[in-house]
């Protein structure tokens, strides 16, 4: 579930959740679960700083829910056989420069884990493998590197599949097999190879939760996540958590919280990833994009018109481009989804354990239908709802492998809002960062149903020369209208600049009364210029 989880209302919730993510210091380190920041920015892995937007697609794979079913309480089968088929990756990666747009940051170096399946497909985190320019293989007790690419990334769910340049490789390798959710107070075996060593290693841990938890990679994302009482170690992302000779986990985050904790992506989150690839595009988590309240209130029940035998939340806010727009209206109550009954709190029950319904949506893939029982107006009614991704949300998510979108025109470079922009103002955005653009971000698409269908933009900052030297804003200001042209996305500005015939170009800012004139033609003659000055080879990435 996207944090908006259901809703970029919801996205609030996240936001604050991943506040609680702090970065673990160290070569590949996993993501970590922190102390709350001051800021609702979403932190990011360090090791490996994972990167690449999901545009939603519109992809109608057959739906495959599947309940996390719970095996049998076994104990761990440790052999020697599970180390043959876990490989050590070591990422030579580079990240676009938000800051600079048009450049980019030192190569580094960082390593992770990963382990074999069918397909002769490795399956690691994304973190791991994020904005590679090369990728290393190393096989147990094989000193040799080998080349590899991945060749799909789900950044929203932190997963990852590589392939080996060289045909055969994994053809004598052991395949690990998925299992299914452990059950709690059972042990696990997690394998991996942490950094500081090149030889393989192994914590047994207690399982001692299970729940959702915000996954760092994206710092938005919400999945179920297993919790155990073995610390997931920078190099151990990636490696596989056995039972019962089987895969239940994926090692991929710790937290600073709390001592000798480590984090597993679950098997249920591992085949949505793997089926969602099986026609070679990932589309990621369908998104019900809808903001609801909880019914813990006797007095807002009887007001809803429920029984005293029903539970549900009610829908506040719906916003445009989800799945719910034209289906679900301001004041339905959600009873059930997929035929489980929504408790007042919100949650599902499910193998005994309780999760946000959200997660009966997660369990879909984008295309596909779910079905809701609802009370609308006094009627109870049964509704199919076709799940689609919603095309706004990317913009708070991190992002990997990708280069930042922008345009320069005389010397003033301008980006769309996202996280990674705003994270140029500081990590503590929040604090930092224009409010104009704070309220953009954050609480304009709680009021707003067409907030997160348009793209706002920035103008970052200034290349300094005559034909700009006097503007008086020119750092972070959030641009509203050019040229008389109201502004929703980069492409807009663009058209509205070069598009221009008069003797001006007027840009209007987010604060009232604020506003830039440029000489149109001094602005045309300066602008190469200004970019060979300052080494710049192209003046926008749109």
């Amino acid at each position: 579930m996207r944090a908006p989880l259901d809703s970029p209302a919801r996205l609030l919730t996240s936001i604050g959740c991943a506040l609680l993510l702090a970065l673990v210091a160290g070569v590949a380190a996993a993501p970590t679960a922190a102390a709350p920041p001051a800021n609702p920015a979403a932190p990011k892995p360090p090791a490996s700083k994972p990167p690449a937007t999901r545009p939603p697609a519109a992809k109608a794979p057959a739906p495959k829910p599947s309940a996390p079913a719970t095996s049998a309480a076994p104990e761990p089968i440790l052999d020697e056989g599970f180390e043959k088929s876990v490989v050590r990756i070591i990422n030579y990666s580079q990240r676009g420069d938000w800051f600079s747009p048009w450049d980019v940051t030192g190569v580094r170096a960082s390593s992770g884990t990963g382990f074999v399946i069918d397909g002769g497909l490795l399956l690691t985190n994304a973190h791991v493998v994020s904005d590679a320019r090369l990728l290393l293989l190393y096989l147990h007790g094989d000193p040799t590197p080998h080349k590899a690419r991945a060749v799909m990334l789900g950044h929203d769910c932190d997963l990852a599949l590589v392939r080996p340049d060289e045909p055969g490789l994994l053809r004598n390798v052991p395949v690990l097999e998925l299992g299914r959710l452990p059950p709690l107070r059972t042990t696990v075996e997690t394998y991996g190879y942490p950094a500081g060593g090149d030889q393989i290693s192994s914590t047994r841990g207690v399982v001692s939760r299970i729940e959702t938890q915000v996954y760092a990679h994206s710092g938005v994302d919400r999945h179920v996540a297993i919790q155990t009482d073995a610390a997931i170690n920078p190099g151990n992302s990636g490696g596989p958590m056995i039972q019962d000779g089987k895969v239940v986990g994926v090692a991929f985050q710790g937290t600073d919280q709390l001592e000798n904790t480590g984090f597993g992506i679950p098997v249920e989150v591992m085949q949505h990833f793997l089926t969602d690839a099986e026609d070679g595009r990932y589309d990621g988590y369908p998104d019900l994009a809808i903001l609801e309240s909880n019914l813990e209130n006797p007095a807002a029940r009887r007001r809803a018109g429920m029984r005293d035998d029903e539970s549900g939340v009610r829908v506040d806010f719906v916003n445009d481009g989800g799945s719910a727009e034209g289906r679900l209206k301001v004041g339905d109550v959600l009873l059930a989804v997929d035929g489980s009954p929504i408790a007042n709190d919100g949650s599902v029950l499910m193998e005994g354990l309780r999760f946000d319904y959200g997660l009966m949506v997660d369990r879909h893939q984008i295309g596909s239908d779910l079905k809701l029982r609802l009370l609308r107006d006094g009627e109870r009614q049964e509704i199919t709802v076709p799940l689609v991704a919603h095309p706004g949300t990317s913009r708070y998510a991190s992002q990997y492998d990708v280069m930042p979108r922008y345009y320069i025109y005389a010397g003033l470079v301008f980006e769309p809002l996202n996280v990674e922009m705003l994270e140029t103002t500081g990590r503590d955005w929040v604090v930092s960062a224009d409010k104009r653009l704070v309220q953009e971000q954050i609480f304009r698409p709680l009021s707003d149903p067409k907030a997160l269908l348009r793209e706002p933009v920035v103008l970052l900052r200034r290349l300094d020369d005559p034909v700009n030297i006097n503007i008086a804003w020119y750092r972070n200001q959030l641009v509203t209208k050019a040229n008389g042209k109201d502004i929703d996305s980069l492409g807009e500005l663009i058209d509205a600049i070069e598009s221009n015939k008069a003797a001006f170009h007027v840009l209007e800012l987010g604060e009232p009364g604020r506003f830039i004139v440029l000489d149109r033609k001094g602005a045309d003659e300066a602008s190469p210029k200004i970019l060979e000055r300052y080494g710049v080879e192209k003046d926008r990435n749109p």
